[in-house]
């Protein structure tokens, strides 16, 4: 029997209207957070609050609800993967075995759905992108994580508040 209660809700799409104001307000907010972003941080690190963005978008419907889990799971995706690439580099063989097994407990945990704040689909988006041979040889960790986290928060916070200002002008149903 398949589980559905955390399977996201089908949201009807928006009208032309709606769609291209929707488009507007996206185009403000990332253009907004590069600017910001980009007086801290490599562009190559700018990939994880796009992702994250992204993820929440579609699979979390931009529910503030759902959000700490994709901020969570996307903090330990990117841990692990960093332990992939640290975890050999600096101890040999050892690292690769328990590298190994932080990855292997990884998919264990998200499969069986036993810490799913922790360990969730964001997790293993962001073990994929993060463990990618080409992020891996230009990505700065420290970055990564930082424009993951504050820029999940940039996000979160500005869609929220634009959430609460279209309540204000939404007439009651």
């Amino acid at each position: 029997m398949e589980d559905t209660s955390t399977a996201p809700e089908v949201v009807p799409a928006p009208g032309p209207l709606a769609g291209l104001v929707i488009l507007l307000i996206v185009v403000v907010l990332l253009v907004a957070y590069m600017a910001i972003a980009l007086n801290f941080v490599a562009d190559t690190a700018l990939v994880g609050g796009f992702m994250l963005l992204w993820f929440w978008a579609n699979n979390g419907q931009l529910e503030i609800a759902r959000f700490p889990a994709a901020l969570i799971g996307s903090v330990t995706g990117i841990g692990i993967a960093w332990f992939l690439v640290y975890g050999p580099a600096h101890m040999g063989g050892l690292g690769i075995a328990l590298a190994l097994g932080a990855l292997l407990l990884g998919l264990y945990l998200d499969i069986t759905k036993l810490a799913p704040m922790i360990v969730n689909n964001a997790t293993m988006l962001f073990v994929t992108l993060a463990a990618a041979p080409l992020v891996q040889l230009h990505v700065n960790w420290v970055q990564l994580l930082l424009t993951t986290v504050l820029g999940g928060l940039f996000f979160a916070g500005t869609i929220e508040g634009i959430k609460r200002i279209a309540a204000r002008f939404t007439p009651p149903d």
